[in-house]
């Protein structure tokens, strides 16, 4: 899981929301006829879960749109952060929208809610509101998640990040493998002065599936021990990491920058 930016929807579908919201609002909720309503407008709203799916697949990591939790397998299904069965009124409510494969969706998370006693924050971690590496802390040679906070553990085990049969932990150890060659081809390009080898090995830095352990890997190389944390990567593997040019062009940093309104 990396930090996702929250883009901006076009005006006419946040005008529709709007509408709908205000609707759903009106139903009562000890009856169920709120949470009813909401689902019959949810299932017949396709225009906007069009406007919302197309937003969504820009702020997707990867150039295959992957899931904003797991981040290993194309995101397919729009989900709500928050459920609907827990607040059928953030049906239509834009900052509780993200982009999420099947399993995470309808397999792992499905309705599951909840919030600390003490605090009221949800925890599960929100990639457009978190941190994730201030809760979660990647093995990178194991390919598991630990977690570092209540945040970060309940988020391993309601999406099973761990789960050998989810496979992300296989794809996590391919990933940081793929990452290595890729380096030593930007160095090479470097080396060579040739710009267009260089573009071609961030492109694919940045546009991988688990952007997690590329972002894991830029953050951990420069942690006091780096050089202890990171023993078992190759030399020039470490040095590169430490690149101040890589690592302007690729690393994510958190908080994100607003982005403006888009029209309609």
């Amino acid at each position: 899981m990396i930090p996702i930016q929250r883009l901006a929807l076009p005006e006419a579908v946040t005008a529709r929301m709007t509408v709908l919201t205000e609707r759903i609002g009106l139903r009562d909720t000890a009856s169920g006829a709120r949470k009813k309503y909401a689902d019959n407008l949810w299932n017949d709203e396709a225009d906007v879960k069009r406007g919302l799916r197309e937003v969504l697949l820009k702020m997707a990591p990867g150039v295959l749109g992957c899931c904003m939790y797991c981040g290993g397998f194309t995101a397919t299904d729009i989900e709500h952060f928050e459920p609907r069965e827990h607040d059928a009124l953030k049906s239509f409510f834009w900052p509780n929208h993200l982009l999420a494969c099947g399993p995470c969706n309808s397999t792992y998370k499905r309705d599951w809610w909840g919030c600390d006693e003490k605090t009221g924050e949800p925890l599960l971690l929100d990639p457009t509101q978190d941190d994730p590496f201030d809760h979660l802390l990647l093995n990178l040679r194991e390919g598991e998640y630990r977690g570092e906070t209540d945040k970060g553990r309940t988020t391993i085990n309601v999406l099973a990040l761990n789960l050998p049969e989810r496979r992300l932990v296989a794809g996590r150890k391919l990933a940081r493998l793929n990452i290595r060659t890729v380096l030593r081809e930007w160095g090479r390009a470097r080396q060579l002065e040739d710009a267009e080898a260089e573009r071609d090995a961030l492109d694919v830095l940045k546009g991988q599936p688990f952007a997690d352990v590329w972002q894991a890997m830029l953050r951990q190389a420069v942690l006091p021990g780096a050089a202890l944390i990171m023993s078992d990567e190759p030399p020039e593997i470490f040095s590169l990491l430490r690149n101040e040019e890589l690592r302007a062009a690729t690393l994510i940093r958190f908080p994100l920058e607003p982005t403006p309104t888009e029209g309609a």
